[in-house]
């Protein structure tokens, strides 16, 4: 069996007047230490939606207790989630931890109770199309639904969650929660048509230019450095990557890029930062067949996902953000961001700026500020 470390987001669409939350963070406690106890690797996030949108940590954590005190101090302000919008706002922050971490699954697991508010129909296939795009990262939805009777919505939850190898779960008590969870609590197997199959890393031609567009070109370096990959000093065509700015042989990078891309020949991890990196694929194709002369030989491995994970942490404390509720019903004038009422479908695309995950209801990037339309 196939697995790698997971990253768990929490989206709790719980309602504290209906549900006990005390028994909530329980179970919640005994699923992140089980996890925790099978991978030290595992991190987790958190949203919860107040008056204003979704709130959640800037980054995941691999401490459990940040999303306890999370969750505790803003359980008084808990307004009913919004579960297209939560789903939404998870992917897109899934999609930036995705570019710049490596040789993990990400996991989505929706708390809800009949205080949670519908999926409109309308954005069923926006949502469709925009799991579509991740799934394959590896991505898993499961969804706990907490005593409701609703088959119609429990039917749209079960389109959305089996489109990535999820499920639903239904329980009528309470002290149910804390025995789903521990099973959730398991590594997931990696589906074989994920990124993770060595043999195939099958992205289609569909979704090739999203990733594309998340990665980052490189830059062009100082002359007087020695290459990162191949630890020799030269002149001649040095680039560095925009994150970290450790600096390599352009044809370096694109051997270490024929080994170690996500699917997409010229798409791969910088071995330094794991940054999601981009080349011209005619040019790693050239250094592939011989048709330019690669200047050294790879002498590096790639980074310890562990120690890098602590190291980042170590780095910050992880502090609570909100987000503005991207599919909020809003009126034009209503934000600085000139959301426009005459768009009939919503859909979603990349910032050109900035690469921000957005709907085509905005005229200005909210990230940004770039004019879109």
């Amino acid at each position: 069996m196939t697995t790698l470390s997971e990253d768990t987001l929490i989206f709790n669409a719980l309602t504290p007047e209906i549900t006990d939350m005390q028994k909530v963070y329980i179970a919640l406690e005994e699923f992140m230490k089980i996890k925790k106890e099978n991978d030290a690797s595992d991190r987790f996030n958190v949203i919860i939606f107040q008056e204003y949108g979704p709130n959640y940590l800037n980054d995941f954590t691999l401490n459990p207790e940040n999303i306890l005190m999370a969750l505790k101090s803003l359980e008084p302000t808990i307004e009913p989630a919004n579960i297209a919008s939560g789903i939404f706002v998870a992917i897109t922050f899934i999609i930036e931890v995705y570019k710049r971490i490596s040789q993990k699954a990400f996991r989505l697991i929706i708390l809800t109770d009949s205080g949670t508010l519908k999926i409109p129909e309308k954005y069923m296939p926006v949502l469709d199309n925009l799991i579509d795009m991740v799934k394959n990262m590896p991505f898993y939805i499961d969804i706990v639904r907490i005593d409701i009777d609703d088959p119609g919505e429990d039917k749209k939850l079960m389109e959305l969650a089996t489109r990535c190898y999820g499920n639903v779960h239904e329980i009528n008590d309470l002290r149910d929660l804390e025995s789903i969870l521990e099973v959730l609590a398991l590594k997931r197997e990696i589906p074989e048509e994920t990124f993770y199959d060595k043999e195939k890393k099958i992205i289609s031609k569909t979704n090739q230019a999203f990733y594309i567009n998340l990665a980052d070109d490189v830059e062009d370096a100082p002359k007087k450095e020695t290459c990162s990959i191949c630890f020799e000093t030269d002149k001649t065509d040095l680039v560095r990557c925009p994150e970290c700015e450790i600096i390599a042989h352009r044809s370096c990078l694109a051997q270490w890029a024929d080994n170690s891309n996500i699917g997409i020949l010229n798409v791969f991890r910088c071995h330094n930062c794991y940054n999601l990196l981009k080349l011209d694929r005619d040019y790693i194709n050239k250094v592939r067949y011989g048709k330019i002369m690669a200047l050294g030989n790879i002498q590096i491995e790639g980074l310890d996902l562990h120690e890098y994970q602590q190291t980042i942490e170590s780095e910050k404390t992880p502090e609570i953000v909100q987000a503005e509720d991207p599919l909020k019903e809003t009126s034009v004038g209503e934000t600085d961001f000139g959301m426009d009422e005459e768009v009939k479908e919503t859909k979603f695309f990349l910032c050109p700026n900035c690469s921000k995950m957005i709907t085509n209801r905005y005229k200005y990037c909210p990230n940004c500020g770039t004019k879109l339309k």
